[in-house]
């Protein structure tokens, strides 16, 4: 039984739980499956797994703590034990960079450990109670990386910016909002978003990486009637900010000024009568058999897509806008309204009207962009079927049944543009591969690659006797670059052995570098690292 299947950051390897053991499975080589040293109790509920952005360590989230294991030598390198949950279930734990371990309990206690010395900093106050996303690093390649923090201090909101370097954290900034629901950097890192509760006059914040207040939206004199900014997508250069709206509404920024450039509206009924016939966007509708069978049908405009629900809701989440996505070079922009959750629309960024419209059979769960190829969407519905769809052309999608379950999750896998896509499928209890165009020669591990002379003396290809040849000692065995499955076998269970013995001399080693510095001591904290 597998759970809690992940991809690295580059889409060679999979990461995943079996028995208690962590195991790596390579996707585009030819390399076994390792398995690492350490073992979890079988009764360890493990929540998530996640690797480094240089997908050299994985990250174990389990109920009995955090555990950091060196993906390449297969070793624990940290282990963060939760106490005896004093401070409530772990929230959120991720990497800051490579060496060190942002930890958040449910509490409002947020640490950020550096995982080779085990010391930690406090972050006081860290906001847990909003909708989005708290706390996020900066993009790009930086040394030392930045992340910005959000706050609660009283009935305030602030805004920290960390460098992991720093052993104590700066002063927060007051922030002008009533109750922050998420942050977020603009992909190329000049910009960071702040975004507050829809009912604030101004609910949108744009900051400077150094902390200060650049822009808010809408100004006084912007200042519309509406239901607010209920949330944000930043496309792929950075250049363009989407606010969807309560109403339904999405309003397109750019990011110089933060001024509206268009604004995109769901109808209801959908007919362009200012556009020639045969200029008008395409609508497709899946029709399904009594067999299951799918296909798609083009409809005439005037169209109106079904309703969702006959009577409009009144929570914030059944209004407005329900998904909003860019392509992977900001080509295309795809849309759904809560009031038709099956319907998607498709918008062409270049001459900001619509491209096109898919009515699905189903609500749609996800709208899925592949990570390298501008023109090609995935639509997930929930119902064991992938409908890839290639958006510059005139055809409809394609559904591919996934061979999960209806409710299995589906992600495409980064690889290299010229790779053939590959798509996740994952369940509860195991995952699986799937291959829309088809696989990829699998390639050789670059462990070690012969030289000239090598390769043609063990080019075992140029010769059907090579074997015979071995055998008889007229010819030398090629070189070894792995280690056989049976010694891979005898190293784990040395390793096993081992174990014990091991972690009781790390442990007092770790114990003493640490003791060397005198620290002061949370008497309300009863974690520990290492």
């Amino acid at each position: 039984m597998t759970t809690n299947a992940t991809a690295s950051p580059h889409g060679d390897y999979i990461a995943y739980m079996k028995s208690g053991y962590l195991l790596k499975q390579s996707i585009r080589r030819r390399e076994p499956t390792t398995q690492s040293a350490c073992k979890l109790p079988l009764d360890a509920k493990v929540s998530t797994l996640k690797w480094s952005a240089d997908g050299s360590q994985i990250l174990i989230n389990h109920d009995r703590g955090l555990q950091v294991v060196d993906s390449k030598h297969r070793s624990s390198r940290v282990f963060l034990k939760n106490g005896t949950g004093g401070l409530g279930r772990v929230v959120t734990a991720d990497f800051i960079g490579n060496e060190h371990l942002l930890v958040v309990w449910e509490f409002g206690k947020a640490k950020l450990w550096h995982m080779n010395s085990g010391k930690a900093v406090d972050l006081p106050d860290f906001k847990t109670m909003c909708d989005g996303q708290t706390w996020q690093v900066r993009p790009g390649n930086r040394s030392p990386p930045l992340f910005a923090v959000l706050s609660r201090i009283g009935a305030e909101d602030h805004l920290s910016l960390h460098f992991p370097s720093l052993r104590q954290p700066p002063p927060p900034s007051k922030l002008p909002t009533i109750d922050a629901q998420s942050i977020s950097w603009s992909p190329d890192g000049r910009w960071l978003a702040v975004l507050d509760v829809p009912t604030a006059s101004q609910s949108l914040h744009i900051y400077t990486p150094d902390g200060h207040l650049f822009r808010s939206y809408p100004s006084a004199k912007e200042a519309e009637l509406g239901l607010g900014i209920k949330s944000i997508a930043w496309s792929a250069d950075g250049r363009v900010l989407a606010l969807t709206k309560f109403d339904g509404l999405v309003e397109l920024l750019n990011t110089k000024t933060f001024t509206r450039i268009a604004m995109i509206e769901h109808s209801t009924t959908i007919y362009q009568h200012d556009v020639e016939k045969e200029y008008r966007a395409p609508v497709w509708q899946e029709a399904v058999s009594a067999s299951n069978e799918r296909s798609y049908t083009p409809q005439q405009q005037p169209f109106s897509p079904p309703l969702s629900k006959a009577k409009a809701g009144s929570e914030p989440q059944d209004l407005g806008v329900a998904e909003i996505c860019f392509s992977c070079d900001d080509s295309y922009l795809a849309t759904r309204d809560c009031r038709m959750l099956n319907t998607v629309w498709i918008w062409n960024m270049a001459t900001l009207g619509a491209h096109a419209v898919l009515i699905q059979h189903s609500n749609v769960r996800r709208l899925k962009w592949h990570p390298t190829r501008p023109d090609t969407l995935m639509v997930d519905c929930a119902e064991g079927f992938a409908h890839i769809w290639n958006v510059s052309s005139r055809e409809p999608p394609l559904p591919i049944p996934t061979g999960g379950l209806a409710k299995a999750k589906l992600t495409w896998l980064e690889g290299p543009t010229e790779a053939k896509p590959i798509i996740m499928v994952t369940e509860p209890s195991r995952f699986h591969l799937l291959y829309p165009e088809g696989q990829d020669e699998l390639s050789d591990p670059i462990s070690r690659r012969p030289s000239a002379d090598e390769s043609e003396q063990y080019d075992e290809g140029n010769s059907e006797d090579s074997l015979f040849q071995v055998l008889s000692g007229r010819k030398p065995l090629p070189p070894k670059t792995q280690p056989s499955y049976t010694q891979m076998v005898d190293l784990e269970m040395e390793g096993e052995d081992d174990l014990d013995g091991g972690l009781d001399d790390t442990f007092r080693e770790k114990r003493k570098a640490v003791q060397q510095v005198p620290m002061e001591v949370d008497p309300l904290d009863d974690s520990e690292i290492f």
